[in-house]
């Protein structure tokens, strides 16, 4: 079977819904024709005019990016600017372009997850859980075969099912009851109508109290025994990025447990103190965050564009696996925008 654009995005979506996306993003097939066939894919962070020449000269029919080239509505198309001159180029050129963004940064194994891998983190769980995307479904139906009901709720995810007899019914009606992602609910709903399920049943959803165990914000981890020293766990850091430096605040003597998020995640400070956590690896820190009130905390800023940069092999592997037909290259242009300059001077003080 060929491979064409909309498999590599149905495969992205399974892993990454975009339904999980937060309100102001942007994810999905952004440039492209979704039946359009595709051989070769070249994975990246950022979409410059250097990776479209990337992919131009390895004959790439598909960018498969974590940020956004379009973030906001664009009224026109042309060469005159630098998003326009990339998607020009991109359509000309017959090259889609897919992006998974905050839908990744939430999704199991998503961004944090492989960045908590790097680090060497053990037993690894969501840090903030607070997506209240569950849903109850409930399906009264006279249909017969108990077992493809059962079947057709597990193809679409739905966990905990089982069902029981509907007592003073003179047909025979059972009731369905199921656990499922908000995302998946209309394309169970569409099954359930196509299989003729509904004809003569009743479909309801709720909302449930308890978040989905499959997304979230940040990842937990542990060192095992009694943790690592705290410049031993610094240079870890530096180490599993590849960054000669990183900016912290804070002091713990042992690291053992410790928060993550990729990219922006300052947010989630709180919610690592509290959890317990003795370090807080994330990026884009503000000034007035670096102060924390917590004794035996260390805040580190290791980067944006280095926190998350791991996610591009971590895709580049996860589609090589998938499709065995494709070849798929993590890109070799470094797209992160921030340079540092270190200058050599004389210690008057000495």
């Amino acid at each position: 079977m060929n491979t064409q654009v909309s498999h590599i995005t149905e495969f992205i979506h399974q892993w990454a819904p975009p339904g999980i996306k937060l309100s102001y993003d942007n994810v999905g097939l952004l440039v492209g024709d979704p039946n359009s066939p595709v051989s070769r894919v070249l994975v990246c962070l950022d979409v410059t005019e250097e990776i479209v020449e990337e992919a131009l000269e390895k004959n790439c029919e598909l960018i498969v990016s974590h940020h956004p080239l379009i973030f906001q509505k664009i009224s026109s198309i042309n060469p005159s600017d630098e998003q326009g001159r990339i998607i020009y180029k991109m359509i000309r050129n017959n090259i889609a372009l897919l992006s998974a963004h905050t839908n990744l940064d939430a999704a199991l194994d998503g961004v944090s997850f492989v960045l908590a891998n790097n680090l060497g983190l053990d037993d690894l769980e969501f840090l903030d859980k607070g997506y209240d995307i569950s849903r109850k479904i409930t399906l009264t139906t006279a249909f017969e075969d108990t077992e493809a009901v059962l079947k057709l709720l597990n193809y679409y995810s739905a966990e905990e099912a089982y069902f029981y007899p509907v007592s003073g019914r003179k047909d025979g009606q059972k009731c369905f009851e199921a656990t499922i992602d908000e995302q998946n609910v209309n394309q169970l709903r569409n099954a359930l109508k196509s299989e003729g399920l509904l004809k003569s049943g009743i479909f309801k959803v709720s909302d449930l109290s308890t978040p989905s165990d499959n997304f979230g914000m940040g990842v937990l981890g542990y060192y095992p025994d009694n943790g690592i020293a705290m410049e031993e766990f610094l240079h870890l850091v530096c180490r599993a990025l590849d960054v000669p430096s990183v900016r912290y605040s804070g002091k713990s003597e042992r690291i053992r447990k410790v928060a993550v998020c990729g990219g922006a995640g300052i947010s989630l400070k709180q919610r690592a103190m509290s959890a317990g956590a003795d370090a807080f690896v994330t990026a884009d820190i503000k000034y007035h965050d670096y102060f924390t009130e917590k004794k035996n905390f260390l805040l580190v800023d290791a980067g944006h564009y280095e926190s998350e940069f791991p996610i591009v092999e971590a895709i580049r592997k996860e589609l090589s696996e998938a499709f065995e037909d494709l070849r798929v290259e993590a890109t070799e242009n470094v797209t992160n925008p921030m340079n540092i300059y270190v200058t050599e001077f004389e210690n008057k003080s000495l």
